[in-house]
């Protein structure tokens, strides 16, 4: 369990007047049904509208939602105890769909892996309330409908965790327990252990109604006991959820490098050491205050105060042994509440506000069968309505995912892919660089031929004969890390190309050759624009000494429309600033690149000025030489020195 975006911010009755059979009907009849595909069309339309389609800096770094992502793409456990039947699931939906559209939105798609869980939950909430309120559609459907715009259940319907389905997986136990009190038959009471089973490879948590689910039965049947061979096979069922366990160790065992941080001699010893959820359990909080008032303000906020104490008398009217479940989950619920009070109970108890829901209806349904007064039903109808639109509107910004000004954890990888890396080359990038490219290439599948390294492993990459880019944020400790004296020249506007020991040879291909003497022993050697990059417009300059230069220059770059400035860009040496003109050797080529984002209203370089110069100390400028340049030739197609090797 991670923390989550959210935290910012059923019944032996007296005679009814109305004509209803004794047993609440099984199934919705035909207008029942439509009832629930028009509900589920229109949460499904709502929940796309604002499902999560970005991630955030903080997404990156950790947590349940950017863990379940990458373990749903490439198959690889999830967080302990790894949720297998989950995860398996999730591979099958992403890769299926990515069939379809290779190039869409990962995140889109890993987000409607848990609006398919949520969709399937409404519909069995809904069959609850149909059996709750006797066949009353109005009341199906006005509970149904609130409970689609509650905060956590709208919220984990839009993103990347698995919560929904647990609810889904709560709702269908005590869906097959009333089906079993109706009929009787073992085959419910089969299918009831193998559910609960399922939360032994997916959430345990879920286990919770489990001890409220053998009160219910054995309460009306403890002859049940006796019987032998019905607990023998109901084990037998609830068990084989165990054997998705054999992904979660053959997955390991093949991907070492997915264990985490620790020690361990071998993959038995990891897998039983991540099975034991050692995190899980560490957050977990014993001590006996102090109390956390979210655990009344959450469930009154979720549900509102109404629809709340409703609910609590719905359990109690609905019969003794309905009672003793709903009031036995409930009260494990709390328990467990105050136990992890600091943990992620506000997201664990979830399958509670359902089952809340239906209780509500058990009460709302009395209620409109006793006062079968027009003006009465539709004040009922009326006040349903109210707070389903009261709460969806208040919801909607909390749980809208959609284009969040906050998602701009992928910006950094996509400042480097757009700069055109070569191919097959080793990127060197601090921590938001670096999770942003790998969830780029390893995620999305855009340029998987990159990879990211750290400093210690620019050696290897150098032994391999692989082109090296660090970034600008990571230049400046590079080297250091490495142990390798680490020379750069530019590749682009944020990305420099490493040397080891000297700096790496580019070839001038496009450029245009001026051989322009620039003085102090320097020669710029050539220019080169370029257009429909990141950002739009690149100049890259060739510079070169016939001898070390007794100064280290500034270079400042100007576009020119028509003989006027119309944007600028300074480095205070060559090589976005990390190779000092003082520092090169005769023959030596540096390249230097400027990006610039012109307006769209910008009209088209046709010159370029380039000005190499010095600060003095008392903060005057003295300038080496002024250059200008026609700009002939503006290409669109990026040099790759390196597309023809291999690694």
């Amino acid at each position: 369990m991670g923390t989550a975006r959210e935290m910012s911010h059923a019944i032996a009755s007296p005679p009814h007047r109305a004509s209803r059979s004794s047993h609440p009907p099984a199934r919705p009849n035909r207008r029942g049904v439509l009832a629930l595909i028009l509900l589920l069309i229109l949460a499904g339309l709502l929940y796309w509208a604002t499902l999560d389609n970005g991630l955030s800096p903080g997404d990156l770094e950790g947590g349940d939602l950017i863990t379940h992502q990458y373990a749903q793409v490439q198959a690889r456990p999830s967080n302990a105890p790894g949720y297998p039947l989950y995860t398996m699931g999730g591979w099958l939906w992403f890769h299926g769909w990515r069939v379809l559209f290779p190039h869409a939105n990962p995140v889109v798609i890993l987000s409607s892996y848990s609006t398919l869980w949520a969709l399937l939950a409404l519909a069995v909430f809904y069959g609850l309330l149909w059996r709750a309120t006797r066949g009353n559609l109005w009341l199906t459907l006005g509970l149904s409908a609130f409970y689609a715009v509650t905060y956590f259940f709208w919220y984990y319907a839009v993103s990347t965790e698995q919560y929904a389905s647990a609810v889904l997986q709560t709702l269908l136990i005590l869906l097959v327990a009333l089906q079993w009190d109706e009929d009787g038959r073992d085959r419910w009471l089969y299918l009831l252990a193998f559910l609960l089973g399922l939360s032994l490879a997916h959430m345990v948590t879920v286990l919770f109604i489990g001890p409220g689910v053998l009160l219910f039965i054995l309460l009306k049947d403890p002859t049940l006991l006796r019987r032998g061979k019905l607990i023998f096979l109901s084990l037998l069922l609830a068990l084989l959820p165990l054997v998705a366990y054999l992904y979660v160790y053959l997955r390991g065992a093949a991907h070492p490098e997915w264990w985490g941080a620790g020690e361990w001699p071998n993959a038995r010893a990891w897998f039983f050491s991540f099975l034991s959820t050692q995190q899980g359990r560490d957050e977990l909080t014993w001590s006996l205050r102090p109390f956390n008032p979210d655990l009344i303000r959450l469930p009154l906020q979720e549900l509102t105060p109404l629809l709340l104490l409703l609910g609590v008398i719905g359990w109690r009217l609905w019969g003794r042994r309905h009672a003793i479940f709903f009031f036995t989950t409930a009260l494990i619920y709390a328990l467990f509440c105050y136990i992890d009070r600091f943990g992620n109970w506000y997201q664990v108890i979830m399958p509670l506000y359902p089952l809340t829901l239906v209780g509500a209806g058990v009460l709302l349904q009395r209620g409109w069968d006793r006062y079968p007064s027009k003006i009465l039903r539709g004040g009922m109808l009326v006040v349903l309505a109210l707070l389903i639109g009261h709460k969806a509107i208040t919801v909607y910004p909390a749980a809208n995912q959609r284009n969040r000004p906050e998602d701009t954890g992928l910006e950094p990888g996509w400042a480097i892919i757009h700069q055109a890396p070569p191919a097959h080359a080793a990127i060197v990038g601090d921590v938001q660089e670096k999770l942003a490219l790998d969830y780029l290439t390893q995620i999305w599948g855009v340029r998987p031929d990159l990879t990211t390294l750290s400093t210690r492993a620019i050696p290897q990459a150098f032994q391999q004969h692989r082109p090296v880019l660090v970034t600008v944020h990571a230049a400046g400790y590079a080297a250091a890390e490495s142990g390798l004296p680490l020379r750069y020249t530019a590749w682009g506007p944020s990305l420099l190309l490493a040397g080891n020991g000297s700096l790496p040879e580019l070839p001038l291909d496009g450029f245009a050759r001026v051989g322009a003497r620039v003085g102090d022993g320097l020669t710029l050697e050539g220019f080169q624009v370029l257009t429909g990059l990141e950002p739009p417009w690149w100049v890259r300059l060739a510079l070169s000494a016939d001898h070390p230069p007794a100064q280290a220059w500034a270079i400042s770059v100007r576009l020119l429309a028509q003989g006027q400035e119309i944007a600028q860009k300074d480095h205070p040496a060559p090589a976005l600033g990390f190779t000092p003109t003082s520092q090169l050797q005769p023959q030596a080529m540096v390249h230097d690149v400027f990006g610039f984002d012109l307006p769209p209203d910008a009209p088209t370089p046709d010159g370029l000025r380039v000005i190499f110069y010095r600060a003095r100390q008392d903060g005057s400028f003295e300038n080496l030489a002024i250059l200008d340049f026609p700009i002939r030739s503006i290409r669109s197609v990026f040099y790759d020195p390196w597309i023809s090797k291999k690694p």
